[in-house]
């Protein structure tokens, strides 16, 4: 067994929940690029980072924003019940053979674009 390519792994992890626990953001749009860089198949680096958000990566966060009041759960549960509905319609079609890799590499492609664009218009309006 090779340990530098899980150092990296453990490095890629901890800049995911630097920036999870920051922004909130850290697992899709943080750890997918970085492990795709680091040599990982896209369809694999989508299994683990679902696997990430099943609870551990999220639950210390969770805990610390819930103690200052920093989470509205009526829109928390609302947006998670259509993740729900969503991962289910987006992992059907990947696990059918809808969407290939190629595709998936475009959707990440454009819906980072996307995210560039909207947090910098956001932060260009707010100064």
């Amino acid at each position: 067994m090779v340990i530098i390519p899980y150092i990296i792994y453990l490095i890629i992890g901890i800049l995911a929940g630097i920036s999870m626990g920051i922004i909130g953001i850290g697992a899709g749009v943080i750890t997918l690029p970085l492990l795709i860089y680091s040599g990982m198949n896209i369809r694999k680096a989508v299994g683990c980072i679902l696997l990430m958000q099943l609870l551990p990566q999220s639950l210390f966060g969770v805990i610390s924003y819930h103690e200052k009041g920093f989470i509205e759960y009526h829109t928390a549960l609302t947006v998670t019940l259509g993740s729900i509905f969503g991962i289910i319609i987006g992992s059907s079609l990947v696990s059918r053979g809808y969407i290939n890799e190629d595709l998936t590499y475009k959707i990440l492609t454009i819906i980072l674009i996307i995210t560039a664009i909207a947090f910098t218009k956001r932060h260009l309006l707010h100064m």
